[in-house]
């Protein structure tokens, strides 16, 4: 019987401290126009990491990119001094992408903190520089970001 309700404390302090450590949505960020260029999905994406809003981060993103929005949305304290810089565009094939798709890499610099016991090891604390590359289907489609990485 002690030993049941140890590892009964032990689990429910586990819960608990897991629970406390979860982000708090602090913003809802409004998802993008249609029309929205490269430069502002990307502001709307950093934006809505740094407020927790893992809803409008995963709607940024391509359909196969939004596990990838809902893991750093979870991982990310705080983004600060975020610098966006103008986009320039890539031969799709460049990137991975076929044909008829436009694709445009959004250059950005931020500071990073990670929450307690979370990370990326391709990204460290502090000043970073990072890209994000978008694409759509034609110019009346909306910008989605599909890749990032070092800028």
């Amino acid at each position: 019987m002690g030993v049941v309700l140890g590892v009964s404390v032990v689990i429910v302090v586990g819960v608990v401290a897991y629970l406390l450590l979860l982000p708090r949505q602090s913003d809802h960020i409004a998802v993008p126009a249609h029309n929205a260029t490269p430069e502002q999905v990307v502001t709307a994406y950093l934006d809505a990491l740094n407020a927790h809003d893992c809803d409008t981060a995963e709607t940024v993103m391509a359909s196969d990119a939004k596990d990838s929005a809902r893991s750093w949305c979870r991982q990310v304290a705080s983004l600060t001094d975020v610098d966006v810089r103008d986009h320039f565009t890539e031969r799709p094939e460049l990137s991975g992408r076929s044909a008829p798709e436009e694709v445009a890499n959004v250059p950005v610099t931020f500071d990073v903190d990670w929450r307690l016991f979370h990370g990326d090891v391709s990204m460290p604390e502090g000043t970073t520089t990072w890209g994000y590359l978008l694409v759509r289907d034609s110019p009346d489609s909306p910008w989605r970001i599909f890749g990032q990485g070092t800028g």
